[in-house]
């Protein structure tokens, strides 16, 4: 039953445009609370703007778009699939290290947010290889559950360990920013290995409907959450008021 909704296109894609328009409205409107501002906040306007509209191109290409073009379930449709989850980690991994560690040039950013965005899959993909060697065929769901381990893993030893690392010292407003991203992300990827644990483990159909949540927080809030949960933190928060009171 619950599987059944969380297959249609209303669960999957169109109930997950409505925050991210209107998100995507107020920062055309409003500018994104002012256009001014130092080069974390202009980093975090554009990033809100990109990302935004790249959440809701992710719903709609590995969706209706897939299937109009022909190419869901074959090989290019699963490559467009894997770009997609990739992109989404690259996302959050681009906003830690570049509020971190402001001092990187553009490129040396893109790369390392690339660089620390391919442990997840090379790990899933190899545990899966080995339980599938060990166990016989598993069902096609098992690798996700381990990807969803596997950057959970990741968002916790980010938030515990790197990111004090990455900051360092005398900036403790930055810090519980970037520590509040990592357990918003750590949060979704929980929910998704609790929702797969109650499929793959339990045989429960209610797992689907517990996947809702999840995907939400991933495709309509986090870009919303990390956007306004800057501008609120004490750091930020004067820079973006004399903004305003000079509009």
């Amino acid at each position: 039953m619950f599987l059944d909704f969380y297959k249609t296109d209303l669960q999957a894609t169109y109930a997950l445009w409505p925050v991210p328009l209107l998100f995507l409205a107020y920062l055309i409107l409003t500018g994104g609370r002012g256009r001014d501002g130092d080069a974390d906040a202009r980093f975090v306007r554009v990033y809100a703007l990109v990302f935004a509209a790249e959440s809701l191109l992710d719903s709609f290409a590995t969706g209706p778009l897939s299937r109009w073009l022909g190419i869901a379930g074959s090989g290019a449709g699963t490559a467009v699939m894997v770009a997609f989850v990739l992109l989404g980690d690259f996302r959050v991994l681009l906003l830690l290290l570049r509020l971190a560690r402001p001092t990187l040039r553009p490129l040396q950013l893109a790369a390392e947010a690339a660089l620390w965005t391919l442990p997840v899959p090379l790990v899933a993909y190899g545990v899966d290889s080995v339980l599938q060697a060990v166990a016989g065929p598993l069902p096609g769901q098992t690798i996700w559950l381990l990807y969803e381990l596997a950057f959970l893993a990741l968002a916790l030893w980010l938030r515990k360990a790197a990111l004090a690392r990455w900051v360092g010292p005398g900036r403790a407003p930055r810090l519980a920013y970037l520590r509040s991203v990592a357990t918003y992300v750590a949060g979704y990827y929980a929910l998704w290995v609790t929702a797969d644990v109650l499929i793959l483990i339990l045989g429960l159909d209610a797992g689907w409907l517990l996947r809702i949540v999840p995907n939400q927080l991933y495709y309509s809030f986090y870009v919303p959450f990390v956007f306004f949960r800057f501008f609120a933190s004490p750091e930020n928060a004067s820079s973006s008021t004399s903004t305003h009171a000079s509009r």
